[in-house]
């Protein structure tokens, strides 16, 4: 499958996930809250020169994904994007956090949704890095969600604590 089919195939994933209620009976897999723009604390990894394109950000995450049954893993990942690309030109910090959030979101709710009690957390971390990382590159042309943190930034720890009041994020 080319790329356009894993889109594809991602967006009707996602559509299928938001739009169907799940019952999964037995344990739930939620993580607390919602990611904030504030989470993700970028650093300027190459300087951008002002050009059309260029310059890198990262950021690095460690979030917590439980299960009401006190099941928890940390899904530790990265957050990478030109500081300007040739498709959006410069992209602000704050516009860089905000779509990181929203699209970190997105991919939650459409990977945890699926998830059932039987899905080993780690998978479903797997499952949302791959999601992340489509949704996130079809936000900012060049973004990537490397398992690994760059090298040398502090990670944010979001950690649940209990279940959400509404079953999901």
């Amino acid at each position: 499958m080319g790329a356009s089919g894993v889109r594809k195939a991602a967006v009707a994933l996602c559509i299928v996930a938001l739009s169907s209620a799940c019952a999964t009976g037995g344990s739930a897999t939620y993580v607390e809250g919602a990611l904030r723009p504030r989470h993700f604390v970028f650093h300027d990894v190459v300087k951008w020169e002002g050009g059309e394109s260029g310059g890198w950000r990262a950021a690095c995450l460690h979030v917590g994904i439980a299960r009401d049954t006190g099941e928890m893993f940390l899904c530790r990942f990265g957050v990478e994007m030109p500081i300007a690309n040739d498709a959006q030109g410069f992209i602000s910090t704050e516009r860089a956090q905000s779509l990181s959030a929203s699209c970190a979101n997105q991919a939650a709710r459409a990977t945890l949704s699926a998830a059932t009690p039987a899905t080993p957390i780690s998978i479903a971390c797997e499952e949302f890095r791959s999601f992340y990382e489509l949704t996130l590159n079809a936000a900012i042309k060049g973004a990537r969600v490397p398992k690994a943190c760059t090298s040398g930034i502090k990670p944010v720890v979001v950690t649940p604590t209990g279940p959400s009041k509404r079953g999901g994020m």
